[in-house]
């Protein structure tokens, strides 16, 4: 078969393409169907018990005797179990918390809280060591998803495809509607 790129900012793209196509009347690709499924929406039951896992995650590494400066706080979401682990950098666990059984972890919502906290200055603490992030990660500690990263006057909260998302959202309309 030919060798069709797909762009890795796709879901991005796609989501802005629904904007668009609503407000143009135009119909969505079949190819892009699944796509517009699998984006997640701000799950705003979990949100409060993902803001108390964080809280308390940071707590816990507080109330450590040795704990020093902590630059990373790492996530892994087991699937078959609905638990989320939360870890520190040199890979100790903190804090365990059980979503609700048929309920996935939402990134979006994630997102929203790390940036609530922020917002309310949570993370302005002696032992968080900037640039410090939040990710998401596989069992083996491989970062799958960057969340959250706050640097001492910067904060990104979507990774790099925001300045390029514009463009390449111009090139996939240019080519789909050749």
């Amino acid at each position: 078969m030919g060798g069709y790129r797909v762009p890795a900012d796709l879901p991005a793209i796609a989501f802005k393409m629904v904007k668009w196509r609503k407000k143009n009347n135009f119909v969505i690709p079949n190819f892009l169907l699944p796509l517009r499924r699998q984006m997640k929406v701000i799950n705003k039951t979990q949100a409060p018990l993902l803001e108390i896992a964080i809280r308390e995650s940071l707590k816990n590494y507080e109330s450590r005797k040795e704990a020093g400066s902590l630059g990373d706080l790492y996530l892994y979401y087991d699937n078959e179990e609905n638990i989320l682990f939360f870890y520190d950098d040199l890979e100790n666990l903190l804090n365990e918390v059980q979503l609700s059984s048929g309920e996935e972890l939402s990134c979006p919502t994630l997102r929203l809280v790390a940036q609530q906290l922020e917002q309310s200055n949570f993370f302005d603490k002696d032992y968080i060591f900037k640039p410090f992030t939040i990710s998401l990660t596989d069992k083996y500690f491989a970062v799958t998803e960057e969340i959250f990263f706050l640097d001492d006057d910067t904060i990104k909260l979507e990774g790099d495809i925001w300045p390029e998302m514009e463009k390449n959202l111009d090139n996939f309309l240019k080519n789909l509607l050749r």
